[in-house]
């Protein structure tokens, strides 16, 4: 795709796309800055070598107290395992759940990962507490944001869960948390558990309020968001997604599935310069795609003008 095939819309008014690129996973090395030995001895070869520049930290939460059956958990496990197996080199990985049994933070270690990983139970006792009326993984799901916020690069939190609700009759949460993944530019992709059919899924974007879902054969059961009053969420997991410029997938090949959330190929860039008034609210943000043919755009949907620079 090129520019021309872009446009976009903020506030409903389109504006020129102001710069463009396709942005694509292990392209950033720094040479090295090893100081001389100051003996003068010759050090090996690999001390000058490229040195690979961490560009995506990616936070698996494993949503360990809805995750569903024991088959569930081991295909989950397997299909993980194979992704961290095959890192990229500029790729930070962490590793939390909803249980708050483990924790691992960021790290390209493999070893460490995949032993982090096999530690994984099914509904294992909690060890994390919170108020009562509060949702435990949005709390911890804002904890997440809230550590990601001022890394580099592009930054990711995958969402494996067989789904939870959100009391809508107190917004708050939900509100600050899709606030704060907007603000810091933490994008949550989600992996549904607990609607699995035979299908690979599909993104958030493509879903639509009373339409039947490309990857189930029943209809998704709609919940209403307050903050979002134009748009109606099937699930939390979708609604997430959607607000963030993630992907919503659901289905029993969890290898596939995973592998569409953690490695992408490649994703454009689009940069323009607002005209509308810095008045630090959420401007809405829209992009179509002017090319034929079967496209899913998924893009953020919104961001917030800040009243002064941030």
């Amino acid at each position: 795709l090129t520019k021309d095939n872009f446009q976009l819309f903020d506030n409903g008014k389109r504006v020129e796309i102001a710069g463009f690129s396709v942005d694509k996973p292990g392209r950033q090395t720094i040479a090295s800055r090893s100081l001389p030995d100051p003996d003068g001895a010759a050090k090996p070869a690999t001390s000058t070598a490229p040195i690979d520049v961490p560009e995506r930290f990616i936070t698996y939460f494993f949503d360990d107290r809805s995750m569903g059956g024991i088959t569930i958990l081991s295909g989950i496990r397997d299909a993980a395992a194979k992704q961290l197996s095959a890192l990229q080199p500029g790729d930070r990985v962490a590793i939390v759940t909803s249980s708050c049994n483990i924790v691992q933070d960021f790290t390209n270690d493999r070893a460490k990962l995949l032993e982090t990983l096999s530690r994984l139970q099914l509904a294992p006792p909690l060890v994390c507490r919170i108020s009562g009326d509060k949702v435990l993984r949005i709390e911890l799901l804002k904890d997440v944001v809230k550590r990601m916020a001022n890394l580099p690069g592009r930054r990711e939190i995958i969402l494996i869960s067989g789904g939870f609700r959100v009391d809508y009759a107190r917004p708050a949460q939900w509100a600050d948390l899709i606030e704060a993944a907007v603000r810091s530019k933490v994008i949550i992709s989600s992996l549904d558990t607990g609607r699995v059919t035979e299908s690979a899924g599909t993104g958030a974007a493509g879903m639509a309020p009373g339409l039947r879902s490309r990857t189930t054969t029943t209809t998704l059961p709609l919940e209403r968001n307050p903050d979002f009053p134009d748009t109606t969420f099937p699930l939390v997991l979708v609604g997430l997604a959607r607000s963030t410029a993630g992907t919503y997938v659901t289905g029993n090949d969890f290898g596939v599935n995973l592998r569409k959330l953690s490695t992408p190929e490649s994703h454009y860039v689009l940069s323009f310069v607002p005209s509308a008034k810095a008045d630090g609210k959420l401007h809405q943000l829209k992009v179509k795609l002017q090319k034929q043919g079967k496209f899913t755009v998924e893009a953020r949907n919104g961001y917030y003008a800040p009243e002064r620079a941030e």
